[in-house]
C-alpha cells in the first residue's frame, strides 16, 4: 500500500497527491461500490488504511481513468 504523505492538505493545497475516501472516489468516478473496492483490492488504485478510513490517492484515480480513456 502506498504512503499518505498530505492527508491533512487544506483545501487550496490540494492537488494531483490528495487522498480521498472511498466515497469520495466513487463520486469522480462515478463507480459503483464493488467496482471501487475491486480497483482498490486488485492494487489498480492505490491506497492507504489510516486507522478505519481506507484513503485513495486522487492521482492512482486519474492515471485509471486515463489509461481506460485511451489518451496517450
Amino acid at each position: 500500500m502506498a504512503q499518505a504523505t498530505e492527508c491533512a492538505a487544506s483545501e487550496n493545497q490540494r492537488g494531483r497527491d490528495e487522498w480521498m475516501t472511498v466515497i469520495e472516489m466513487r463520486e469522480y468516478m462515478g463507480a459503483s461500490r464493488s467496482k471501487a473496492y475491486d480497483l482498490i483490492w486488485s492494487g489498480e488504485i492505490d491506497s492507504y488504511r489510516l486507522g478505519r478510513k481506507l484513503l485513495v490517492s486522487r492521482a492512482s484515480v486519474d492515471a485509471y481513468i486515463e489509461s481506460r480513456s485511451g489518451r496517450k
